[in-house]
């Protein structure tokens, strides 16, 4: 089952704030932080290569080139504002601007296509040479000007190579609404149509980027880092309210949560690893990416794997899911189910079979249907037993079973009884990843630097499938974004990038990896993004989120909180 697109639906809302008004939202708060230092004593030099940094106006220089990629040169032209609010902490904001680049709305021809999980008829962005030539003929006899170009594969850790396929386009248009005029006759002409902008397409350079950083130094800042999903795990947010909550100098939006409209009783919880403060609220779906926290000591970018059993006096059963709706994962990566075990992003996944814990953070009534309930005091010991559903008393747990997980509750498990959850994570050798209650993480996809190297896998991490080119936008073309990279002397460097059409157009995956090079990342990960996207400074949205109405609420954030 598709989910609802997490990324910006190209509509075009201005600037909302000026690139001047930007700026003078983060003096004012620099100004009156109780932390604030003088604005020099921002150390612009210690940033990537290939970066220009200015100072109250004043450049200050450009440092050497690193492995300066071709496709996107264009991240070492960003030139960037630094302050910082306290020691330790550095504020960037960054814009690119190419007046040459004049992207237009156009509409574009979709292929049919057949998923290769249930054989349904879906319809990709690209198709093969003959089928372009036959779409070509038939747009000019309706009297449509045509143009096909040919595109190749992204170049990941483990995609294919060489040509993807070809994609045919009708019409360059000023506005949205021109497009989408153009894109109902061609409805009418019995085509399928997608308006598009054309500032997303990777195949060429961006007419303009709106990039704001949060580089911290764990040695020097006097705070820390953390993760957070407010006190209800099961909830939405935005970042500015998570941030103003903790007192934040700068907070960003973090992983994959659960957005779908099908799966509301969830809302907002993780849809992979989640840990805060020391807590394990949601578990790995596969080994993506993960950035964990860990109070005071250096940021870490890892693959880890999280599981849970539920132990009895006579058995144990494996427990696939934390703080979840029974029988359905979002961005999927549960075994036993389908369409896929592994993850696959903004696909929801089903199985008939499930054992879930829901935690004492779960915060909203519990998920309702067939099945079994166990509720738990706070020491383990079964309270109750029957139908799903009901709310939890503080301390209070709750196991949902179905299927035969259902049937081995019920056989195993009695009320009165004392009964144990057990968690493990784990990393990718096997060894186990302690976890104590300044620990926090946050799960999203895919890995983009490992050891300085370009390393995306984003067919491994579930981010783009060969096979299956319904949605390859979200990693082959330009979205918003949110990233997170770890430099070698252990500073985190947290950024945004706006994607809304006409103000900025947001990264590939690949120009992520090279941006994050150039502000001296040695690993780095994507975090969520699109209408996701979101930097508050001082409790206030400084970027521009792609949502039409506004900052998007979300399930976690990443702050940055003076003691």
């Amino acid at each position: 089952m598709r989910t609802t697109p997490r990324g910006c639906l190209a509509v075009c809302r201005g600037r909302v704030l000026t690139s001047i008004a930007v700026i003078a939202v983060i003096a004012a708060f620099v100004a009156t932080s109780a932390v604030a230092v003088p604005a020099d004593a921002a150390t612009p030099s210690r940033l990537g290569a290939g970066v220009t940094v200015e100072q109250q106006g004043k450049a200050t220089g450009i440092a050497f080139d690193l492995g300066r990629s071709d496709e996107a040169r264009f991240v070492h032209e960003i030139r960037w504002m630094s302050s910082s609010p306290a020691p330790g902490v550095e504020l960037l904001s960054g814009e690119f601007h190419d007046p040459n680049v004049l992207p237009n709305w156009t509409v574009t021809i979709q292929a049919p296509t057949v998923s290769p999980f249930d054989g349904s008829v879906e319809y990709k962005e690209v198709g093969d040479s003959a089928w372009a030539r036959r779409t070509e003929a038939s747009l000019s006899s309706g009297g449509f000007s045509a143009r096909a170009d040919t595109l190749r594969w992204p170049r990941y850790l483990d995609d294919p190579r060489g040509v993807m396929g070809v994609r045919v386009r009708v019409g360059q248009f000023q506005t949205q609404a021109a497009a989408a005029s153009e894109a109902t006759a061609l409805t009418a002409a019995g085509f399928n149509p997608l308006v598009e902008w054309e500032g997303f397409d990777p195949q060429q350079t961006p007419d303009a980027e709106l990039l704001h950083a949060v580089i911290v130094d764990p040695r020097a800042f006097s705070g820390h880092i953390v993760a957070t999903h407010g006190s209800i795990v099961a909830s939405r947010e935005t970042v500015a309210t998570q941030s103003q909550q903790l007192g934040a100098l700068a907070g960003v939006n973090g992983g994959f949560f659960t957005i779908d409209s099908s799966v509301a009783d969830v809302a907002g919880v993780p849809t992979g690893l989640g840990v805060y403060g020391g807590k394990l609220e949601a578990l790995s779906n596969d080994t993506r990416a993960d950035l964990v926290l860990d109070g005071r000591r250096p940021a870490r970018i890892e693959n880890l794997h999280a599981s849970a059993q539920l132990r009895d006096g006579s058995g144990v059963a494996s427990i696939f899911g934390v703080n979840r709706e029974p029988g359905s994962n979002e961005d999927c990566g549960v075994p036993g189910f389908a369409p896929t075990s592994a993850p696959r992003q903004g696909v929801i996944c089903t199985g008939a079979n499930d054992l879930v814990l829901l935690t004492p953070e779960f915060g909203v009534a519990l998920p309702a249907g067939p099945g079994l309930q166990v509720t738990l005091d706070a020491h383990g010991r079964v309270l109750a037993l029957g139908a799903r559903g009901g709310s939890l008393s503080p301390g209070e747990s709750a196991v949902q079973a179905i299927g035969t997980d259902a049937d081995w509750v019920s056989s195993h498990v009695r009320l009165g009884d004392l009964v144990t959850v057990s968690e493990q994570l784990r990393e990718p050798s096997g060894a186990k990843f302690p976890l104590d209650e300044q620990t926090s993480i946050v799960s999203a996809a895919p890995i983009l630097l490992r050891d300085g190297r370009v390393a995306i896998d984003a067919v491994r991490e579930g981010v783009f499938d060969p096979r299956d080119l319904y949605d390859y936008g979200f990693s082959a073309e330009r979205h918003g974004r949110t990233i997170a990279g770890v430099d070698r002397e252990g500073r985190l460097i947290l950024v945004t990038v706006d994607g809304v059409p006409g103000v900025s157009s947001g990264l590939t995956l690949s120009e992520e990896a090279e941006l994050m090079r150039t502000l001296g990342a040695v690993d780095a990960m994507n975090l969520d993004g699109g209408g996701s996207t979101t930097f508050v400074v001082g409790g206030t949205t400084i970027n521009h989120p792609s949502d039409p109405t506004g900052a998007r609420a979300i399930g976690d954030s990443i702050e940055v909180v003076p003691w």
